[in-house]
């Protein structure tokens, strides 16, 4: 259900960090960036798996873990009503200090100062982040999570490659990707929201398969 999010994702990748990356295109170890970014994204999302899964067993024992699937199908619900509506994630003082110290490993040619300006790219406000992450923590899974947050890495990838090469490309292009991303987002969140109320027999569970046990949520 994310790739779509992960595909359409570039048009919003470009837009939002497609100025930072084109002020990389002139290094020589520019490339170390996507090794930092990679890295760091496949370890957010094996952390936001394993922390569902603690959540959903610290649940459980309560026998209320399909409040694990409400509690983040709203979070991602909310971010993609506000990606619909053009209205920014808040920023907290923290974030615009990380903001500063990125700018500063931007002026840096060198090896080490490139891999952490990827590497610390996940903590930029980003609603397509969050709605990744949580949808990673849902899953309960670190393995889950790790390969989300792999993947999504890797196909948002070609956009910030290409943003290296030119100048604006795209860039008009970023409305669109609000729409699909918060279209795909508001589907994830319903979906988690509905797992979640028919664990607690609020409603049916919605079968598409019996014999299969194939289960929409």
């Amino acid at each position: 259900m994310l790739l779509p999010s992960y595909i359409f994702g570039n048009l919003h990748c470009i837009g939002m960090c497609g100025p930072l990356v084109m002020m990389l295109g002139q290094h020589r170890y520019r490339y170390w960036y996507f090794l930092g970014r990679t890295l760091s994204f496949t370890l957010a999302g094996t952390l936001a798996g394993s922390l569902g899964a603690v959540l959903n067993v610290f649940l459980s024992h309560y026998h209320i873990s399909a409040l694990t699937s409400i509690i983040f199908g709203l979070v991602i619900l909310v971010a993609g009503l506000m990606a619909l509506m053009r209205i920014p994630l808040p920023t907290p003082k923290f974030f615009h200090s990380i903001n500063k110290n990125l700018s500063l490993l931007l002026l840096r040619d060198h090896l080490f100062p490139t891999f952490l300006f990827g590497f610390t790219t996940v903590f930029l406000p980003c609603g397509q982040t969050l709605i990744v992450f949580s949808a990673c923590a849902l899953s309960g899974s670190p393995l889950v999570g790790l390969f989300n947050g792999f993947m999504f890495a890797i196909l948002t990838s070609p956009s910030l490659f290409f943003a290296m090469q030119a100048s604006q490309l795209f860039r008009k292009s970023r409305k669109h990707a609000n729409t699909m991303i918060g279209l795909c987002a508001i589907v994830v969140g319903l979906l988690a929201c509905f797992r979640g109320l028919a664990d607690m027999d609020v409603i049916p569970h919605f079968v598409l398969n019996h014999h299969y046990h194939i289960v929409l949520y």
